[in-house]
């Protein structure tokens, strides 16, 4: 929010800090103060306004206040002095509130023989220092009052509009063209103002063409209203139209604030332009917002903030923030909460606004005190290990959403819990699995990179129970990803884990599909999809079944002082021989000195016949009793390829 330090000097008969301390004091207590510029002769403020803090602060006299309270000035209110004629507002106009949900107070004035014309110079100037343009002198007051007490203004010809005011729901299909001249087609969801003819104006957000205020204006109506936030916020990203208004109204402002404002506005206006303004006011508020109260313990405040403040501070604190200390009795305090603090609901509230103006500065800084160590969150470290394994075998995280839409649903045929109340279509199911995600990731990444491998550990939703699992997909063949589970379940710790084929079902394709099994039990799959998308191989597994099978355990053995000898060895086999039984193969006729035997290259594709693929191994070979000579380690290799011709009809690749 832009402020002008001028203007916030005008609330006060004392002097202001100079503009930079200024700014560190209510950075310190309040907002943050992201600038301090020079403006001719006045300096703009650029404050960071929390949503909380929105509904009350989003003002210069909001900003008057904190400053009031925190450097104990008392505040002095602009001066609002109306002359009334003696004709009554309800020979003019008429209001009617369809629902009061929608629009919980409506006040309106109507103001006679108005002389529109520009503004004088020093409205044109707080304006321009706000970064708005001068329109004339009654919409720039509405504007005016606006910035200083942040509850929006509206005015409207009186000759182009009926003499009744209904604030309603449009009708499905209704138009309205507003003062930006863009024409917005409206649905049922949109709140109105309207006569009994035509719109006049998008609720809270922008007003319409047909009453606008020219140089012909003569008599004008004043609206000072309430409106639904949620519907206000709605309507401003249906239609892509946030206002200053919207922006005020879509954080819960005080509907208390509607009728002094509409007066400061009618004021001004007559100041500025000689107008009568006709007496009365109308005001439709059915369901009157009233103070609520709080209880605090002066001990709790205490114990939170971790200082010792003395009740007399406390009560004087809060009723510089405007609270009504009600009562107190011993070491409670009853603190009656204005309505202009809608953030204010629960003690901690208090507390913090106790501690702020207090001074967080001022809390001495403790080491905490720990009885006892924290104990290990098993899931969050189960969950972080396998992450960083699976980065460690070069896959990269994703994060997706937990939700899915139809075309997921129906191309995977799934079984989908569908929500109540979803963000859009896209996000209308629970997703019961995370495979779908992984093959658009897949998709699209394969319109830039060759090789890829993308993991996720999240959440899906099975028969309305929730499930973490660990999914991934990659670009390595069926063989290689498999070798990457396994090495996950090693260093996981996972004892007897294997991979078995399975029947054909919803996701997964039998032909090139494992179940994942762990101690017998499927925990997950591994292989292509029945939905021919990609030609990625895809896996997911219950993480939460995976990780009652995860330890630290380990068994060690003597390392041999020997050096070990690396050997690699590769040979086309047939297409549709399974990597582990020629690793069971291997493992069972290279003898005690074969160490170990890793895949490490699958191949099909030119130089190698149809229905055949070329398979390479690295083969450790050591013995624990002396250093292993070439001419043995060969007779090894030899022996070991000629077994392997026998079995499976291996061809060596030299």
């Amino acid at each position: 929010m832009t402020v002008s330090y001028n203007w916030l000097k005008s609330f006060f008969n004392s002097p202001l800090p100079e503009p930079k301390k200024l700014a560190e004091i209510l950075t310190m207590h309040c907002f943050e103060v992201e600038s301090v510029e020079k403006k001719g002769s006045d300096y703009v403020l650029n404050i960071d306004v929390l949503p909380d803090r929105a509904g009350d602060c989003l003002s210069h006299l909001g900003v008057a206040k904190e400053i009031s309270a925190l450097l104990d000035k008392k505040i002095v209110l602009p001066a609002v002095k109306i002359k009334e004629n003696e004709e009554k507002i309800n020979d003019y106009l008429s209001v009617k509130v369809e629902n009061y949900k929608d629009c919980p107070r409506y006040t309106a004035r109507v103001l006679k023989n108005v002389k529109v014309m520009p503004s004088p110079k020093w409205l044109k100037e707080k304006l321009a220092v706000c970064g708005m343009n001068s329109i004339n002198n009654v919409v720039d007051a509405t504007n005016y009052v606006m910035l200083e007490t942040g509850q929006p203004l509206h005015a409207f010809d009186y000759k182009k509009i009926s003499k009744e005011i209904i604030v309603r729901r449009a009708k499905k299909g209704e138009k309205i063209l507003t003062l930006s001249e863009k024409e917005y087609v409206l649905d049922e969801n949109i709140l109105l103002i309207a006569d009994s003819k035509k719109p006049l104006a998008l609720a809270g957000i922008k007003g319409g063409m047909g009453c606008e205020i020219t140089g012909k204006t003569r008599t004008i109506v004043l609206e000072s209203a309430n409106f639904n936030p949620k519907l206000v916020s709605q309507t401003a990203r249906k239609l892509n139209l946030r206002t200053d208004a919207s922006i005020r109204f879509e954080n819960n402002l005080n509907p208390n604030l509607t009728e002094s404002a509409i007066d400061r506005v009618a004021s001004l206006i007559q100041e500025l332009s000689g107008a009568e303004v006709v007496s009365g006011v109308i005001d439709a508020y059915k369901n009157k917002l009233k103070p609520w109260t709080v209880k605090l313990s002066v001990e709790n405040v205490n114990n939170v903030i971790g200082v010792e403040i003395s009740k007399i501070e406390m009560v004087k604190i809060l009723t510089k923030l405007g609270f009504v200390v009600a009562s107190s009795e011993k070491d409670t305090l009853i603190v009656k909460v204005p309505t202009s603090r809608q953030d204010i609901t629960i003690p901690e509230n208090l507390i913090e606004e106790i501690g702020r103006i207090y001074g967080y500065e001022k809390v001495p800084s403790t080491l905490p005190c720990f009885s006892e160590p924290a104990q290990r969150n098993e899931n969050l470290y189960w969950q972080n290990r396998a992450k960083d394994i699976m980065k460690e075998l070069g896959f990269v995280e994703a994060y997706n959403y937990s939700f899915i839409g139809d075309e997921e649903k129906n191309l995977f045929g799934l079984k989908a819990e569908e929500i109540v109340n979803p963000v859009s279509n896209y996000y209308k199911y629970l997703r019961p699995t995370a495979v779908p995600q992984m093959v658009k990731i897949i998709k699209e990444n394969l319109k830039f990179f060759k090789d890829i491998r993308v993991f996720e550990l999240g959440r899906t939703f099975v028969s309305r129970k929730e499930i973490m699992v660990l999914a991934g997909t990659s670009t390595d063949s069926f063989d290689v990803v498999k070798e990457y589970l396994n090495t996950l379940f090693n260093k996981l710790g996972v004892g007897k884990a294997s991979f078995s084929t399975i029947g054909k079902n919803n996701v997964w394709n039998s032909k090139k599909t494992a179940a994942i099994k762990i101690s017998g039990k499927v925990v997950g799959h591994l292989g292509s999809l029945s939905a021919d998308i990609t030609n990625a191989v895809f896996f997911e597994i219950d993480f939460d079944e995976l990780q009652k099978h995860c330890s630290e355990k380990k068994e060690y053995e003597q390392i041999s002082y020997h050096p070990s000898a690396l050997r690699d060895i590769s040979g086309v086999v047939l297409d549709k021989l399974k990597i582990e039984e020629i690793m069971r193969i291997i493992k069972k006729s290279g003898g005690k000195l074969l160490k170990s035997a890793e895949v490490f290259d699958v191949y099909k594709g030119k130089g190698i016949a149809s229905g055949k693929k070329s398979v390479s191994f690295h083969l450790t070979y050591q013995s624990d009793e002396k250093t292993l000579d070439s001419k043995t380690i060969d007779s090894l290799i030899k022996d070991l390829i000629n077994k392997l011709k026998e079995t499976i009809n291996w061809e060596e690749r030299k």
